[in-house]
């Protein structure tokens, strides 16, 4: 991402923070994070442009420990990673999983989280009783699967069910709208979207296949966690994340908004 020419003066503490992080803000004591703000538990944005949400308690812990202030930049999950070399944010925050084709892209920060996947269908479907990753492959062969674009979920799906028909979708709710309306076979995504999803009306009919699937499955497509994503070269603004990073999983605070959103750790010990 292309930074200002010159920072502004900058006063008292303020001055310290900034300089480490360099050229990595637009404004004063401010750090610019790219969220998605409509994927429920992570990261949901409101009328009035508030974000709440595992994410926003991420990028809100990182700003106090950096010792300044968040602002939020809400766009579409899909066009977070090439906006990064935009001038719109310093670093996403959105439950971004660390893969190596993004590294081509993007820098990250050490990884502070994980969380599984599982596949949805209705409650009345053969497929829920199955109980490993390959049944579910055979099974969905040739059916149609939904997945929120830009995700790694699209990719892991592309990779191990080539026969699919892969519908993909800009936002979670519209992806589970169309689940809702019995437009899909199945739906490809994280444990906390589908605690909110099936706890919903919409979500009635409908259960998710208890095979768990994580980074473990495969590295390469899902990646080895959450990370937050900068631009290439940043290497002040990493350390200073990396060393907020570790102070709050060792703190516990990851730990604490994790289950307060998931009802789970999903903490990934500190490895700088």
């Amino acid at each position: 991402m292309p930074a200002k020419k010159t920072l502004r003066s900058i006063y008292a503490s303020g001055l310290i923070v900034m300089a480490a992080m360099g050229a990595a803000s637009a404004e004063d004591g401010v750090l610019r994070v790219g969220t998605e703000g409509d994927a429920p538990q992570f990261s949901m944005a409101d009328a009035n442009g508030n974000v709440t949400g595992f994410d926003a308690d991420i990028a809100n812990g990182i700003c106090a420990e950096l010792k300044v202030k968040c602002k939020f930049v809400v766009q579409t999950f899909s066009s977070l990673v090439p906006s990064m070399d935009s001038d719109r944010f310093d670093v996403i925050i959105s439950g971004l999983g660390i893969t190596d084709e993004r590294k081509k892209k993007i820098d990250y920060s050490i990884p502070y989280a994980t969380t599984p996947e599982y596949f949805v269908v209705a409650k009345d479907s053969p497929l829920v009783g199955l109980k490993s990753l390959a049944e579910i492959e055979k099974a969905l062969a040739g059916k149609t699967i939904g997945v929120v674009n830009g995700t790694t979920y699209a990719q892991f799906i592309k990779k191990y069910i080539p026969t699919a028909d892969l519908k993909t979708y800009d936002a979670t709710t519209q992806q589970n709208a169309d689940l809702a309306a019995g437009r899909l076979d199945a739906a490809f995504g994280d444990s906390p979207t589908w605690v909110d999803f099936l706890s919903s009306p919409d979500g009635a009919n409908f259960a998710r296949i208890d095979v768990k699937v994580t980074g473990a499955d495969d590295h390469e497509t899902l990646g080895y966690g959450m990370g937050v994503g900068l631009r290439k070269g940043n290497t002040e603004l990493k350390a200073k994340l990396d060393a907020a990073l570790c102070n709050m999983i060792n703190n516990g605070a990851v730990k604490k908004t994790s289950e307060n959103w998931f009802k789970d750790d999903y903490t990934i010990a500190c490895k700088k």
